[in-house]
């Protein structure tokens, strides 16, 4: 996805979140992306189709998919996302100069639900 496709995403990277690691990532950052911390835009994506999982939510950065939120909290958020349309904007961490785990900062579920009921109200 392009920046300017993003746009046409709701934004929730203001909101209240929480930090929660990427899982099931076959992704591994190379030495200069793990030089430039700190916030990265990332994609929340639902997976319904996803055979092991139907709250699937896939995690993409720069437009190529880099893991998993985690069955539970997925199971959470999966059916507020659905109702935004399938996909969000939220901030990604990246990782830290001393290892290759990948962080992505969700929504808490009451703020999510507010911003979904003003988002559908709009």
């Amino acid at each position: 996805m392009s920046a300017h496709e993003h746009a046409a995403l709701p934004d929730l990277r203001g909101l209240e979140s929480s930090r929660a690691r990427v899982e099931g990532t076959q992704y591994r950052p190379n030495d200069h992306e793990r030089m430039s911390v700190g916030d990265r835009m990332y994609v929340l994506r639902r997976e319904p189709r996803n055979q092991r999982d139907a709250s699937a939510i896939a995690v993409y950065a720069r437009g190529r998919a880099v893991g998993y939120v985690s069955t539970a909290r997925a199971a959470v958020i999966a059916p507020l996302l659905d109702r935004l349309g399938g996909a969000a904007v939220v901030n990604g961490i990246g990782t830290d100069t001393d290892s290759s785990r990948l962080w992505v900062e969700l929504p808490e579920p009451a703020v999510l639900h507010d911003f979904v009921r003003e988002y559908e109200a709009a």
